[in-house]
């Protein structure tokens, strides 16, 4: 048996010798060619990528609301100006925009800033993420249970590009 051992063990030492022998061979990764295929796994990346899709977001009316209660008690709505329905209504660990005729539900990104009644400055969601920046020095109200705010909503697709952009208000309370 210990022949039979011996005998594979030079064989892997004579193979192990002719394959460092091979790689003595190969030209050693130059900074220009490191450069070209860097540039190289871009353009593949680049062609892969979808372009960017507007996205049109849509008032969450009041049958809406109704349809599905995780959307009401505290939190806040977001209403582009002129509009009179909100087009995403955030709350405590979720929250709610509508395109396409449907609404999406997104989660709360637990890493980001919190916001008034619990809400956060980010969701994500399957396709898309929101961002919301309120300007709370300009907020205006009788109270610190409700008030309105000027803000910004921003959609991302995953690409971290913007696909909608909006100016507006929040309303916050409970």
């Amino acid at each position: 048996m210990r022949v039979g051992l011996h005998a594979v063990g030079s064989l892997v030492l004579a193979f192990a010798g002719t394959g460092l022998e091979g790689c003595a061979d190969e030209p050693a990764s130059t900074e220009a060619q490191d450069r070209a295929d860097a540039e190289a796994v871009a353009q593949v990346l680049a062609q892969q990528t979808p372009p960017p899709v507007e996205l049109a977001l849509q008032p969450i009316t009041y049958v809406d609301i109704v349809e599905n209660s995780a959307m009401t008690g505290t939190g806040c709505s977001f209403t582009p100006g002129g509009e009179e329905d909100p087009f995403a209504i955030l709350s405590d660990g979720v929250g709610f925009v509508k395109y396409e005729g449907s609404i999406q539900r997104l989660a709360a990104d637990a890493g980001t800033k919190e916001g008034p009644f619990g809400t956060r400055e980010q969701y994500d969601g399957r396709e898309y993420s929101l961002s919301i920046a309120i300007d709370q020095a300009k907020k205006e109200g009788e109270s610190e249970a409700s008030w309105a705010a000027p803000a910004t909503l921003t959609m991302v697709d995953g690409y971290d590009r913007e696909v909608a952009r909006s100016e507006g208000r929040v309303g916050c309370g409970g």
